[in-house]
């Protein structure tokens, strides 16, 4: 279930191809912020650890809202925020739904399934190795 502060729509802003909004510009990161409108209707925008920075009327900033007539740049970059929800890029896979930047990555595995897994593959190998390799490379003469 959606809390308050899940986001209705999140578009990506970068300088790579994979993002909603392609920002072609050497102060723009590739995955560089997501600007997001939240149920309430405010725009959030949030820095995704680019090198030169997200602000809003000249201050840096990891995450804000944007109000009508801030300015936003990246670097010293100026971004037309109010123009990209003006008309923005449509949602993958058909109205509403969620963009690319905002899909559930796939589950990571803890150490410890790492870690059972090369145990797993040590065995394999060294089991092929004893009962396949051994008896031809050591054979009697």
């Amino acid at each position: 279930m959606p809390t308050p502060n899940t986001p209705k729509r999140t578009i990506l802003l970068g300088r790579s191809s994979e993002c909603d909004v392609i920002i072609n510009h050497p102060e723009v990161s590739g995955r560089h912020a997501f600007l997001s409108i939240l149920p309430d209707g405010a725009v959030e925008i949030k820095d995704a650890g680019s090198r030169n920075g997200t602000f809003i009327n000249g201050e840096r900033v990891l995450n804000g809202i944007l109000r009508p007539g801030d300015k936003l740049s990246f670097g010293s970059q100026v971004i037309d925020w109010e123009a990209i929800l003006r008309d923005p890029p449509p949602p993958i896979g058909g109205s509403g739904s969620p963009t690319r930047s905002t899909r559930v990555p796939f589950k990571k595995e803890t150490p410890l399934q790492t870690l059972l897994w090369v145990i797993i593959a040590v065995i394999v190998v060294g089991a092929i190795l004893w009962f396949f390799v051994k008896p031809w490379v050591f054979q009697p003469k």
